[in-house]
């Protein structure tokens, strides 16, 4: 760009003509200064009969650090409380706060912006984020103290359902070190009102200025409305999940090609005569194990529990995740989830290969009240157990809870999906933390005569042979080969590692069967250990 169009704001001219607070992210505060150059945003909330009054002129109707409550003082003595000291209809989004140099300022946006959109402030890099219908992250508002940005469709929706408008005011600074005979240019007075926008753009020279770098000086300075969203409809659009359902294979025709149907459940048929001939609400849908990869990934989102799926107080969804190869959903529940999240289950979505498992046969059609039998929900409903009764009879912990930082291990123990090490070694560490880390080494040692050289598992050892458990030997060996395991992912692969391998057959049988036998063997000798009554307890 040539300096007489730089001055003349010939782009900004366009971009206030045009684009400006249209874009997916609207610039609505800014002061940013470069070489030659000052940009400057804010903006404020206008009513519609206050829009004519605003463009009358093109100063700011709002400055900043305005937008405070207080009284208007009348001559007959009497007060009137305030809102916003901004006048009549208008009223700010973004309030600069000043504390005068005993702390710091900081901008601070609209708390009834936050509010509408339940916006949560994340502090750690200034971002303010909703939730969508699956319950991910939407970031709304980027807010640092030189600039704030808003998502579009957030901000007009939020004036649409006000009935306001906003007003966008700029202030655009340029200078350069020429005069304006080597420029090329004229004094220039320009004021120029539309039906969404007014300016006043002007280049002079500055007098009394001894600056070298800023003998003409250009500004372009005024407002543009914003309208909210048209045909805003806050009862179809406020907080509702998407409406959008997705086909899902439920079977193949007699040619053996895929058969799909809709997860609406208004088209579908139940037990009450609804849609006769459509396929039922309760038709098994197939799903490969991967797909709970997502969920495993995000225990702080996600939890994964016997028979259900959640996220947080989000979204949950009934499930057969006692299924040996497969997860299972029924139709009607897939067409539950939001558009977003039945499109990642549809990725995984196969021909279905048989039914339910027995478990969820049993309890979902015959209302029978049945343990999980999937190796890693059946352990961890056993541990539960466990723990519970060992307390109640000797009144201490044989497995110390897990400590706040190392909650995931139990949310995300499960059986690998795959021949995954990684995976493996993740679950062998889950595994390992909850029997052999959280053993309650002081209560044990109470019991024993401690060798300063014993360790833990050694402990365990001497406490079940004074206690006269008739399967000790099984269980420290399932226990050392365990840590051997866990030796691979916490160090390199040696020896240790080599001989549990072994022990456990992880060439033989793969990783995930090895595991899954593993789970087994665990939940059997602390379901033999808690029915056991030892010889001495005190």
């Amino acid at each position: 760009m040539d300096e007489q169009s730089f001055l003349r704001f010939d782009d900004l001219q366009e971009l206030v003509a045009g684009p400006l607070g249209s874009e997916s992210w609207i610039t609505v505060y800014e002061y940013t200064k470069k070489d030659r150059e000052k940009i400057g945003y804010h903006c404020a909330l206008a009513a519609p009969d206050a829009l004519d009054r605003c463009l009358d002129n093109t100063s700011w109707d709002v400055l900043i650090g305005q937008g405070m409550p207080g009284f208007n003082w009348y001559p007959d003595g009497t007060r009137r409380y305030f809102r916003f000291d901004c006048g009549e209809g208008i009223e700010p989004l973004i309030v600069s706060r000043d504390f005068y140099g005993l702390k710091p300022e900081y901008l601070e946006l609209s708390e009834e912006f936050r509010y509408f959109h339940n916006l949560y402030e994340d502090r750690r890099n200034g971002t303010f984020i909703a939730f969508d219908d699956s319950g991910d992250d939407v970031e709304v508002v980027r807010l640092t103290q030189e600039k704030v940005q808003i998502r579009s469709k957030f901000l007009k929706d939020y004036l649409a359902a006000r009935g306001m408008h906003m007003l966008l005011f700029f202030e655009f600074d340029r200078w350069s070190p020429k005069n304006l005979d080597e420029l090329g240019l004229d004094k220039q007075y320009q004021d120029l009102r539309e039906e969404a926008y007014r300016f006043v753009r002007y280049i002079d020279v500055l007098s009394g200025v001894t600056d070298p770098t800023t003998k003409v000086y250009a500004r372009l300075l005024g407002k543009k409305i914003i309208k909210g969203t048209e045909n805003y409809r806050p009862s179809l659009d406020w907080h509702c999940k998407s409406q959008k359902y997705e086909d899902f294979i439920i079977g193949v025709d007699e040619d053996g090609n895929e058969v799909h149907h809709t997860s609406d459940e208004e088209k579908l048929s139940n037990y009450f005569g609804k849609n006769p001939g459509a396929p039922h609400y309760l038709t098994p849908v197939f799903f490969r194990k991967t797909v709970m990869t997502k969920y495993y990934n995000d225990p702080s989102k996600y939890r994964v529990e016997d028979g259900i799926v959640y996220c947080s107080g989000y979204w949950s969804l009934r499930l057969d995740n006692n299924h040996r190869d497969y997860v299972v959903v029924y139709l009607g529940d897939l067409g539950k989830l939001s558009h977003k999240e039945q499109l990642y289950w549809k990725s995984f979505n196969v021909v279905p290969d048989g039914g339910v498992s027995d478990v969820a046969f049993r309890r979902g059609i015959l209302g029978q009240w049945l343990s999980p039998d999937e190796p890693a929900l059946a352990f961890k409903a056993m541990y539960e157990r466990f723990r519970v009764h060992w307390r109640e009879r000797f009144g201490w912990d044989l497995f110390k809870p897990l400590k706040s930082e190392d909650q995931h291990y139990w949310g995300t123990l499960h059986v690998p999906v795959g021949e995954n090490q990684k995976e493996f070694d993740d679950q062998v560490m889950a595994l390992a933390k909850l029997l052999i880390e959280r053993l309650n080494e002081r209560e044990v040692a109470k019991y024993i005569k401690v060798e300063d050289s014993d360790k833990g598992i050694t402990k365990f050892e001497k406490y079940l042979d004074v206690i006269g458990f008739p399967d000790r030997g099984r269980f420290i060996a399932l226990l050392r080969n365990l840590n051997g395991l866990r030796s691979g992912p916490a160090h390199v692969k040696g020896k240790d590692y080599q001989r549990a391998a072994q022990h456990f057959d992880l060439d033989g049988k793969g990783l995930v069967q090895a595991f899954s036998e593993l789970l087994e063997a665990a939940t059997s000798l602390l379901q033999a250990l808690d029915t056991f009554t030892p010889a001495t307890s005190e």
